[in-house]
């Protein structure tokens, strides 16, 4: 687990203030010691603002979202009694990083830094490494991201409306990180790290084996290890997961990789972009694809 120690750059920051929702939610104060966000109230409350990502939250939402099926006694008091809780946390005597606006709050960025924004920066600059021909620097760029996950986005975190803020910026996160960890395991399988990357691979697979990218990179990995009949035999479970569950064929980088393992060709990496291509080279687990045919594959 990765602790960020930068210093925040606006003038009306605090050095050190940070909140931390790649896991449990957590705060970092002016003295740069982490602690953990205790009530539900306050921690649901710090998840809305920070879920916002800069952007104001009316306090007519956090009251409806942080008190559901509640009136408090004193409506606008209640809220300003957490945001002022929030604020000693942060070591924000003043009010500027959880800013009171006309009509609710507002979590300055990038004054208080995010664990999950520095997350993103890094998987960002990461795919642009690995895209322009740097694996190394890829593989280590995309590491450092994911180490800053501690477990599960916003966990303890009560999200209520499931197409609410909290919920959405969580499955956002998770989608990050999926992305993240193709994107390093596609550097280390560049670099040749094959026999580094079976074990994790086979894992996912057996975690999540509908997410299709997951089975192409094992298959690379098992070819680099020497495997060649156990990737093969991988590419059949993939087909018979796929057309007897799904009724639908593996994808195009699945079969690129078994029909170079059928022809004895080395299979290499996964199949590349251009510099500064975004996007995996995977193209994702869409399942979009035609029926199967009879021929055996």
């Amino acid at each position: 687990m990765v602790r960020w120690t930068g210093v925040v750059g606006a003038s009306d920051g605090l050095p050190g203030a940070g909140v931390g929702v790649l896991g449990p939610l957590e705060v970092r104060g002016g003295d740069g010691a982490w602690a953990p966000v205790s009530g539900v109230r306050p921690r649901s409350l710090l998840a809305r603002l920070t879920a916002a990502a800069g952007r104001v939250v009316l306090t007519e939402r956090l009251l409806s979202e942080v008190w559901p099926g509640e009136t408090p006694a004193t409506r606008a008091k209640a809220v300003a009694q957490v945001v002022h809780r929030l604020r000693r946390l942060l070591g924000d005597r003043d009010g500027v990083l959880i800013a009171t606006r006309p009509q609710g709050y507002e979590l300055r960025l990038p004054g208080v830094e995010v664990d999950a924004v520095i997350a993103g920066l890094l998987v960002e600059q990461g795919r642009a490494r690995l895209a322009c021909g740097d694996p190394e620097a890829a593989s280590a760029l995309l590491g450092e991201a994911l180490a800053l996950w501690r477990g599960e986005p916003y966990d303890g975190v009560e999200f209520g409306d499931p197409a609410g803020l909290v919920a959405c910026h969580s499955a956002q996160l998770a989608r990050l990180r999926v992305s993240a960890l193709e994107a390093r395991i596609d550097a280390d399988l560049v670099l040749e790290r094959h026999r580094g990357v079976v074990d994790e691979l086979a894992g996912l697979v057996e975690r999540d084996p509908l997410h299709e990218p997951w089975w192409p990179r094992l298959m690379l990995a098992l070819h680099g290890c020497g495997r060649r009949a156990d990737a093969l035999y991988t590419y059949q479970r993939l087909r018979a997961l796929l057309v007897d569950g799904l009724g639908i064929e593996p994808g195009p980088e699945a079969r690129r990789v078994h029909a170079l393992g059928l022809g004895g060709v080395r299979a290499g990496g996964p199949a590349g972009r251009g510099c500064g291509a975004a996007g995996p080279a995977s193209g994702g687990g869409s399942v979009r694809r035609r029926r199967p045919s009879t021929a055996t594959r």
